[in-house]
């Protein structure tokens, strides 16, 4: 395995130690939280346009996001956009259903055992999320089942096709989105 794939693999692994946002005092270093979260995409944007106009490739990333915005930027918008917009219940389902699903899918793939797709990462996504919103919510069970089953093929779903959007971006925020939706659709009829 190469360095820059394990790497790769290793990041995503640990992308929930991003939820330690949550226990951040909210005024830190003089500031709300939030700003160091908009300050760090700032910074983000800042060093991605230098590393897009100069044509370079840093350590980690594939040599197609040469000419692209790359992964990491995706998922720090997204990451930026889960924080301000979301409730942390969800956060924690599609951060964790990003660093650990999404690289599942990836190994599959390299590993040619994609005859177990999309049944291993949808049941891997859907143990995620029933996991964060048995330990992080008062949501019934019912419902929980419910989020989980659209949660995981929103996730699964919007993973496979190639589209101009990252997938880091889209495995963050498309879930988020669907599990939002539906808890509000079911909080409507009253089945939380």
């Amino acid at each position: 395995m190469d360095r820059d794939h394990l790497f790769r693999r290793l990041f995503h692994l640990c992308a929930p130690l991003f939820l330690l946002y949550y226990i951040v005092p909210e005024i830190f270093w003089g500031l709300p939280k939030f700003y160091w979260v908009i300050l760090t995409l700032a910074f983000l944007t800042v060093l991605e346009s230098i590393r897009l106009a100069s044509g370079r490739v840093f350590f980690g990333m594939r040599k197609y996001e040469r000419g692209q915005l790359s992964a990491y930027f995706w998922a720090g918008l997204g990451l930026t956009l889960a924080f301000a917009f979301f409730q942390p219940m969800f956060v924690a389902c599609a951060v964790f259903g990003i660093g650990w699903v999404d690289p599942l899918i990836g190994e599959m793939r390299k590993r040619k055992k994609m005859k177990y797709y999309p049944h291993i990462p949808l049941l891997a996504y859907f143990l995620i999320v029933l996991g964060c919103l048995l330990a992080f919510s008062d949501i019934g069970l019912v419902t929980i089942m419910v989020l989980g089953a659209v949660a995981s093929a929103s996730a699964i779903a919007i993973e496979k096709p190639r589209l101009p959007l990252d997938d880091d971006f889209l495995m963050l925020v498309v879930p988020l989105i669907v599990l939002t939706a539906f808890y509000e659709w079911v909080k409507i009829i009253g089945l939380s």
